[in-house]
């Protein structure tokens, strides 16, 4: 093993446990380890996606579509809350991490990294029990094309991850921008295509969605949940280039904030 090879493993090793132990750090900050504790983390989505659910089961069918409501509800609300759950807290990324700031080898990556893996992980979870409750109790099957539904929740978490840093980045020293977070990820909601796959919108209108990532990463959910779902709008290079182009905007972001951050 090379020397540049042996430095670069003992540097990610170093980085991944920095990584872990801030996953438990922020477990503990947000939950505690009263009343149900660290489970808190699979339960408030579930609640949430379960509500959504249960105000579905009551519809035969979506604008006379062969999609069952309650699975396609549960797959848009439950991946949904990967976005909002990321996006909502970068804004507060820094405020209350500036102590850890202290320690060199934890940045502002670090941070993002962890809280994304950390809403990613309870939203898989609970989408996991909810599709397994759905199946048992005959709402729906069993996905149709797996693959397809983990490469849309890779996209939509790489791309919630690429727009948290944007945010935490262009909010630090500016309020004002931090108070539009929370009405912006509202506003996405119905402008995601979470629950209206794109054959749904009205021509005069289908172009926003589909050139819009989010809206893209929800038809291949669709598409591998149902068998009968179409896959006439899946551009699986167009969505990668723009979670790339966040990314990388978000990367060069947060470098220049790590300049602007005074600890005190």
């Amino acid at each position: 093993m090379t020397t540049a090879r042996a430095s670069f493993l003992v540097a990610l090793d170093q980085q991944l446990n920095v990584i872990g132990a801030l996953i438990m750090r922020e477990l503990h900050t947000r939950y505690g380890r009263n009343n149900i504790g660290y489970l808190w983390l699979i339960g408030e989505p579930l609640m949430l996606a379960t509500v959504i659910g249960a105000l579905h089961s009551f519809q035969p069918h979506h604008l006379g579509s062969a999609l069952p409501p309650v699975p396609l509800s549960l797959v848009g609300y439950c991946l949904f809350i990967i976005f909002r759950g990321i996006f909502n807290r970068a804004e507060s990324l820094l405020e209350g991490s500036l102590p850890l700031m202290y320690h060199r080898m934890i940045s502002v990556l670090n941070l993002s990294i962890a809280r994304a893996v950390l809403e990613t992980a309870g939203c898989i979870c609970s989408f996991i029990i909810l599709i397994s409750l759905n199946i048992a109790l005959g709402f729906g099957d069993l996905p149709a094309r797996p693959l397809y539904v983990f490469a849309a929740i890779g996209w939509l978490a790489w791309l919630s991850f690429a727009l948290g840093l944007n945010v935490t980045a262009l909010t630090h020293d500016r309020p004002t921008l931090g108070r539009l977070v929370h009405p912006v990820s509202y506003f996405m909601m119905p402008l995601s295509g979470a629950f209206a796959p794109t054959d749904w919108i009205p021509e005069g209108l289908r172009w926003f969605f589909v050139w819009n990532p989010m809206a893209g990463m929800f038809e291949y959910a669709r598409y591998g949940m149902f068998e009968n779902a179409s896959d006439k709008y899946l551009y699986p290079g167009f969505l990668t280039a723009c979670c790339a182009f966040f990314t990388y905007t978000g990367l060069v972001g947060i470098r220049r904030v790590r300049n602007r951050v005074h600890l005190h």
